[in-house]
C-alpha cells in the first residue's frame, strides 16, 4: 500500500500500536468522525497491520499503514523519514503501544529482571524515543500540536495509596510502575512546551495529555476488561482533536480527571 500526500488542511495523526485493540479503535473513530484527519496506523508486524488498515480503507476512511517497532531506534528513524518525505509534518502523536505482564504468559523461562526491563523499555523509554524523534516534524505543523499518552489509572500514586480504591491491591507491579513513570515523562513534555496560555512564540500551542482508556477488553489484559474498546477510545479522540482552548497537562479518563 502506498500513501498519497495529504492536503495542507488535513490533520496528520500517527498512532503507535494501531493494528488492534484501543489503538485500532482510536484510528477508526478519528477517521470516521473527522473526515479532514489522515491517520497513520503503525504496528510491528506487516500482515496484521495491513489487514487492519484494509478494513478501514474499505469503509472509505483516510488511513495508511506504517511499520514501526517502538523498541527499535532504526525502525523509529525509518518511520520519521517516511512521514517527513510523505507528509512533511505531523500534527498529532498518539503514543498507544504498550505491554503488560501478560506479554510473557507463554514465555516461562524469562526472568523477573528481563520482564521489568522489557516492560519499562516498551512503555516508557520507547515512548520517549518516539516522541523525541517526531517532535521536529510536529514543530513544522501550523496547527495545534497534540501529544496523547495512553496511560492508566493504575499509574496514579494517589489511587494506589488509597486503601478504598480498586487499584490499591493491583498485582501488575511492573506495568503499574511503568505507567507512573509515563506520567512523569508526560509532565516533562508539558513543561518543555508550556507558555502563556499553552502557546509558543508563534501562537501555535502544544497540548500534552495523559489518557486512561479504562479497563477495556483487549489483548493487553487477555480480554478480561469490563469496558469495550469503543468506550476506551472516546477520551483519546477528544484529546487528539481539541483546539487551542483545550487543556494541557491533564491526566484523565472518559469520566473525568484522575489524581496524579
Amino acid at each position: 500500500m502506498t500513501a498519497t500526500m495529504a492536503s495542507p488542511n488535513t490533520t496528520i495523526v500517527l498512532i503507535t500500536g494501531a493494528n488492534q485493540g484501543i489503538g485500532f479503535e482510536i484510528a477508526k473513530k478519528l477517521a470516521t468522525e473527522h473526515k479532514d484527519y489522515h491517520i497513520i496506523m503503525t504496528g510491528r508486524r506487516k500482515q496484521p497491520l495491513e489487514e487492519a488498515v484494509s478494513s478501514l480503507k474499505s469503509r472509505g476512511l483516510s488511513v495508511e499503514p506504517l511499520i514501526l517497532d517502538v523498541t527499535s531506534d532504526a525502525s523509529i528513524a525509518a518511520a520519521v523519514s517516511h512521514v517527513s518525505s510523505t507528509h512533511g509534518r505531523l500534527d498529532v502523536l498518539i503514543n498507544n503501544a504498550g505491554i503488560s505482564e501478560h506479554a510473557f504468559d507463554n514465555i516461562p523461562d524469562i526472568s523477573p529482571r528481563q520482564k521489568w526491563a522489557i516492560i519499562l523499555d516498551t512503555n516508557v523509554t520507547s515512548v520517549a524515543m518516539v516522541t523525541d524523534a517526531f517532535i521536529p516534524l510536529m514543530e513544522k505543523s501550523a496547527k495545534v500540536r497534540r501529544i496523547v499518552m495512553m496511560g492508566s489509572v493504575m499509574g496514579s500514586l494517589t489511587c494506589r495509596a488509597d486503601k478504598g480504591h480498586h487499584c490499591h491491591v493491583d498485582t501488575y507491579t511492573a506495568y503499574c510502575a511503568s505507567k507512573t513513570a509515563l506520567n512523569m515523562l508526560s509532565l516533562h513534555y508539558v513543561i518543555r512546551f508550556e507558555k502563556a496560555e499553552g502557546e509558543d512564540e508563534d501562537g501555535k500551542g502544544w497540548k500534552v495529555n495523559v489518557c486512561c482508556p479504562g479497563y477495556c477488553s483487549t489483548n493487553l489484559n487477555k480480554f478480561q476488561g469490563l469496558k469495550s474498546v469503543e468506550e476506551g477510545a472516546v477520551n483519546a479522540v477528544r484529546l487528539a482533536t481539541m483546539g487551542g482552548e483545550g487543556e494541557t497537562g491533564s491526566y484523565s479518563a472518559k469520566e473525568g480527571r484522575i489524581p496524579w
